[in-house]
């Protein structure tokens, strides 16, 4: 299948690569990590030295690039996207060499850049010796270093590529973005549904903050995209969040995962996503209160009702 993409710089109507109307650059991060990291990013979109963006699949490698460029001197030009995995091999060449001529004075993204095939790893190389005025911008899920080493990708295009290398972290790495970010989507979803207004719970909230989204924003994006359309009043509730079992859920139900079924309170579900999210962050009551969006000092009353109970924690 091939997969060339033109994307242009529209302000106000812009997507992200999972689909969302709202750029996670945008969404009112709590991270520090990944505050330093726009930061950063905005700093090197002043510069026309190339970037390497790397991280998890459904992460936002493809939406931090989209933010570079809108920060940077070719903002106002449309900029180009090729998915080299979603390319056939048998048309990277070509389509690297059209993609490459339309986007003189702009911005290319490469996505996936491990995967073109020689020969066009071979005319990238020409271009970027040759110094044409075009912003390259790779993105991989895959570490480079070992694409190098298994001969997939060339050790001169790696380095080429790999001027500034910005990582951007999973999911559960981003303490206390679930939350900012489910609840931008939960609204965001609502509006187009014809459901404004539509708000999380936090009965919702702790269960979101206890799953560890192995398929990061895309997973958060397509579990809050369900909730919505279940979703019954005006709130998303806990019972409205289901995890699919292909996501690979970080608990289960037979694990004493925090999700309802008969006989379960919502006291002993509460008690489950605590312990499963200090457990998480093995142990640290600071990053897990932060996490769960309550206080230090209400987590500490939480344990200490446990200890009561005789759970240790």
């Amino acid at each position: 299948m091939v997969s060339g993409i033109r994307e242009h710089n529209e302000t106000g109507n812009q997507h992200n690569e999972t689909g969302m109307p709202v750029h996670p650059a945008r969404a009112g991060s709590v991270d520090r990590q990944y505050n330093e990291l726009l930061s950063l990013a905005a700093t090197v979109a002043k510069s026309k030295a190339g970037v390497l963006i790397t991280g998890e699949t459904g992460t936002g490698k493809r939406s931090l690039a989209r933010y570079i460029h809108e920060n940077s001197s070719r903002s106002s030009k449309s900029f180009l996207l090729l998915n080299c995995r979603e390319t056939a091999p048998g048309d990277q060449d070509r389509m690297l060499e059209s993609h490459l001529m339309q986007a003189r004075g702009s911005t290319l993204i490469l996505a996936e850049v491990w995967k073109l095939v020689a020969a066009a790893q071979t005319r990238l190389i020409s271009c970027l010796r040759s110094g044409e005025d075009i912003r390259i911008i790779a993105t991989s899920s895959r570490p480079l270093a070992g694409a190098v080493r298994s001969g997939d990708l060339k050790e001169e295009l790696y380095h080429r590529l790999n001027v500034v290398n910005l990582r951007v972290p999973s999911l559960h790495e981003r303490i206390g973005d679930i939350e900012v970010l489910a609840r931008s989507m939960i609204a965001s979803f609502g509006a187009s549904q014809g459901r404004p207004g539509l708000i999380l719970s936090e009965e919702a909230v702790l269960l979101l903050n206890s799953h560890r989204f192995p398929g990061n924003l895309r997973e958060l994006q397509s579990v809050c995209e369900r909730a919505v359309l279940v979703a019954q009043g005006s709130e998303v509730r806990a019972r409205d969040i289901q995890f699919q079992q292909g996501e690979a859920a970080s608990v289960r139900a037979d694990s004493g995962a925090p999700v309802w079924r008969p006989g379960r309170t919502l006291d002993e579900i509460e008690r489950n996503v605590i312990l499963e999210a200090l457990k998480h962050y093995s142990g640290n009551r600071t990053h897990t209160a932060k996490a769960l969006g309550i206080s230090i000092r209400t987590l500490r009353n939480k344990l200490a009702e446990f200890r009561v109970m005789g759970i240790k924690a």
